[in-house]
């Protein structure tokens, strides 16, 4: 089995955390893909299952953490590479520092969650480059150690309850070096109230909104409506996660876009505006909400990284394409089957990809 070291002390995660943002507000830009084609209309019963992250999973089926037959031996403890990679490397993401990052709708008062955002962020530091591999939210895993199948968004929680303090993502890696050979060396697992609360302490973000939105409800809970015309926005915490969750106008394509736009935003604020006087305020928005295993030194390593990074640097994709993945159902669950050969092959050529960063592609509003 993957083992991660334990998460480091309270002060240490914090302060990693938030060093570690300004790494992959550089990388993940390229987190927000389509997911191949539209979903077949699903039974009222499914549907319950699959609404939007603001509302607490109620499926048994779906998060229980039942138990299964005993699963092959796992996996040997993956270490971290460090010798130099070649360019022409047929298997780069054997030779790179991988982390997964999560992003969760967890809350407080909620006794189970779902992991929407799951990415594996390949580091070449000698060649300075970055990998973004994006896995949707809905694909089906046929086989999790210790329990039944079920969709990759639970395996996160199913771990946790198993062994808390890491063994969500612990058991998460396990499964995607099972399944597409692409080792799995640190974690980072977020949840949107600490985006919200981040956004606010470092005083709002500035936005380029080039598509008007309008949402009358928002995303924030309590929140207003959002209204943004074209243009520059400064964004409170709120407004940024209503911008960046709201499906209202453009489905999932325009949201994912917008997430882009935002995180890149956010990385250029990073870079441009002098922080250090909103440092505590940063600090306690992190607290409690982050977890990590990267201790100090890694994380201000990988910033040294991020720094230097150019938009050209950045490469990725999203597990879209249909000769990756086919709509289905598993039992009464709508789920994405995938062809895990064609995934392991396209993750090996991440590198290969045109850079994430496109400006001259022209934009059409929905």
């Amino acid at each position: 089995m993957i083992r991660f070291a334990q998460p480091h002390s309270s002060w240490q995660r914090s302060l990693s955390a938030f060093l570690l943002f300004v790494l992959l507000a550089t990388s993940l830009a390229g987190c927000g893909g389509s997911t191949a084609s539209a979903a077949p209309a699903a039974p009222l019963a499914v549907q319950s299952v699959q609404s939007d992250v603001q509302a607490a999973p109620q499926a048994p089926v779906v998060l229980a953490p039942t138990k299964a037959p005993p699963t092959p031996s796992p996996l040997p403890v993956a270490a971290t590479p460090e010798a130099a990679l070649s360019l022409d490397d047929p298997q780069p993401l054997l030779q790179t520092t991988n982390i997964l990052l999560l992003g969760s709708d967890r809350r407080p008062e909620m006794p189970n969650w779902r992991t929407d955002v799951i990415m594996i962020v390949a580091i070449d530091r000698p060649n300075n480059r970055v990998g973004v591999i994006s896995m949707p939210r809905d694909l089906y895993i046929d086989q999790i150690p210790n329990h039944r199948g079920n969709k990759i968004n639970v395996i996160d929680y199913l771990g946790e309850q198993d062994e808390p303090d890491g063994g969500g993502p612990q058991l998460l890696g396990q499964v995607i070096e099972q399944k597409i050979g692409v080792p799995i060396h640190h974690y980072v697992r977020v949840d949107f109230e600490s985006v919200k609360r981040l956004v606010d302490a470092m005083g709002g973000v500035d936005v380029d909104v080039d598509c008007p939105l309008y949402d009358p409800y928002g995303y924030d809970e309590g929140g207003d409506p959002l209204a943004l015309d074209a243009g520059l926005h400064r964004l409170t915490g709120g407004e940024a996660l209503s911008y960046v969750r709201s499906r209202r106008i453009g489905g999932d394509l325009e949201r994912e876009r917008r997430q882009q736009r935002f995180i890149w935003a956010v990385r250029t604020q990073i870079q441009n505006e002098n922080l250090l006087p909103r440092i505590p305020a940063i600090y306690q928005a992190m607290q409690g909400s982050v977890q990590t295993d990267l201790n100090l030194i890694d994380a201000v390593k990988l910033v040294r990284m991020a720094m230097e990074l150019e938009k050209g640097d950045v490469h990725g994709f999203v597990v879209n394409d249909p000769s990756m993945i086919t709509a289905g159902y598993a039992g009464q669950m709508w789920v994405w089957y995938a062809d895990w050969a064609e995934i392991a092959a396209a993750a090996q050529q991440v590198f290969e990809r045109a850079a994430l960063f496109n400006e001259s592609d022209e934009v059409k509003c929905p």
